[in-house]
């Protein structure tokens, strides 16, 4: 039993990554969790966000605590790369419900969760804050910052900067975690036995660890990029709306995992239904970006000559194509979402109508699909 909130800190957080604490003094940290604030020297252009998770909006209550404590950072780090950027400092922050107080099997594991997460990427947990409610209804809410430095100093990958005739390509594999969402809902996952359960869980929330040498090389070639969180479709119309630009995706060749393929029938799932999700369903944490031909001919045939990159995946599933002036490229921040703007095509280039709904997850938008 942990007696109270500093207590707490220390038992789950404090201690992370002691060997990783040379490094973080490299990276400019001087002080870290123990006082007041961090103090971190910085230099060179820098990427920060935030995101939380919410309990039985963003994981589920029964949810293997050890994948959260990963799942935490992975959704932050995934908007770092994003931007070119890798990960360095984090903070993290709790609001814990009273059912949480005193259970130690959930925190040791997430700790752990966490604290491998962190030592994959090479990042340091610098502070944050523990807070509760006494409402016994209330979700666990997990918030992280985190901050990343620009892998090449002046470069960045950003959303308005796609071009007429790019490729549009997706790292890894798309839909899995929403077919992990949609089978837990209406509870066709106890369809399976516990190990294939347990297998199909891990690889809904993998995330690469070699993402960071795949954007230390994509960098070199590329201009435009965003991370697939909320859904392909909809995460892609933010880059055509930034960079007044359309697109032609083809559908058919959406990179689908092999063992979510495999638990269709389990579930009774029809392929295209894999497929829908594959567009428009969340949670994946990919990387979309967009380059030319010759830029994206060049990146393959860099990555054959990088062992760590040997097996990552990247797959080419459409092209950027040309839309006309409506104003929106006046507007740097501008955060519509405009699915208009794809085209969804066949192998043969034919246009085909998929129902898809919103094209992404909407946190404004009550939708269980």
């Amino acid at each position: 039993m942990v007696s109270d909130e500093f207590a707490f800190i220390h038992q789950y957080f404090a201690h992370l990554n002691p060997s990783f604490g040379k490094e973080a003094r490299k990276m400019g940290l001087e002080l870290g969790i123990g006082d007041d604030a961090a103090l971190v020297r910085m230099d060179g252009t820098y990427a920060i966000t935030t995101d939380t998770l919410i309990e039985n909006v963003h994981f589920f209550s029964h949810f293997n605590p050890h994948l959260l404590g990963a799942r935490s950072l992975d959704v932050n780090f995934s908007d770092l790369y994003a931007m070119g950027a890798e990960p360095q400092f984090v903070t993290l922050s709790l609001n814990i419900p009273v059912r949480y107080f005193d259970f130690d099997s959930f925190w040791s594991a997430y700790s752990d969760g966490f604290a491998e997460c962190l030592e994959r990427h090479h990042c340091a947990l610098i502070g944050g804050n523990v807070t509760h409610t006494s409402n016994k209804a209330a979700p666990l809410a997990i918030s992280v910052t985190a901050f990343g430095k620009s892998l090449v100093d002046g470069k960045s990958l950003r959303r308005d900067k796609a071009k007429v005739g790019d490729l549009v390509v997706v790292t890894g594999y798309v839909g899995t975690n929403g077919l992990y969402v949609k089978t837990t809902y209406n509870r066709s996952i106890r369809n399976l036995d516990s190990d294939l359960r347990q297998r199909f869980e891990q690889q809904a929330f993998a995330y690469d660890e070699r993402m960071r040498d795949f954007v230390a090389l994509l960098v070199q070639y590329c201009d435009c990029g965003i991370d697939v969180s909320d859904g392909l479709l909809g995460d892609l119309s933010h880059i055509l709306v930034q960079s007044n630009c359309g697109a032609i995706i083809d559908y058919e060749s959406l990179p689908l995992e092999p063992l979510s393929q495999s638990l269709l029938e389990d579930f009774r799932m029809s392929p295209k239904s894999l497929l829908k999700m594959a567009l428009s369903g969340g949670g994946d944490y990919n990387l979309l970006f967009t380059l030319s031909p010759k830029k994206y001919r060049a990146l393959t045939k860099a990555m054959k000559d990088i062992p760590e990159l040997q097996g990552f995946k990247i797959t080419q599933i459409g092209e950027i194509t040309e839309w006309g002036d409506d104003g929106y490229a006046d507007y740097d921040n501008d955060l519509a979402t405009d699915g208009g703007r794809i085209t969804i095509v066949n192998h043969q280039g034919e246009p085909v109508s998929l129902r898809l709904g919103t094209g992404s997850y909407n946190h404004f938008i009550n939708r269980r699909q």
